[in-house]
């Protein structure tokens, strides 16, 4: 398992090994790139709004790690198992951040 370096500017992701040392910027648009764990499944290139929405979470710090499920014990019999789905549009988004708002651990 590894991370993944996310642009997004130009909305692309590239996969690397943990402890691995790279850019911190875009070699396409120089933009500084955000390292996000594997559970991160970037959208295509042309879902504008899905990268609007990451982009979202990662600003009010939500890095796609699991939530911790001690919390939030109503989701622990759904089919996510222990763990909060993340939101795909903008208007879920907000509603996240209101009710897991504690959760953050960083910002972009």
């Amino acid at each position: 398992m590894g991370a993944k370096y996310v642009c997004f500017t130009c909305r692309k992701a590239v996969n690397v090994p943990y402890g691995a040392t790279g850019p911190v910027r875009c070699t396409d648009c120089g933009a500084e790139l955000v390292v996000l764990p594997h559970r991160f499944r970037p959208p295509k290139k042309r879902e504008e709004d899905k990268w609007a929405v990451a982009r979202y979470l990662v600003e009010h710090g939500f890095c796609y790690e699991h939530l911790a499920p001690g919390h939030y014990p109503e989701w622990a019999t759904t089919k996510f198992g222990n763990y909060v789905q993340y939101p795909e549009n903008l208007r879920e988004a907000k509603e996240f951040i209101e009710k897991y708002g504690a959760s953050t651990r960083r910002t972009m």
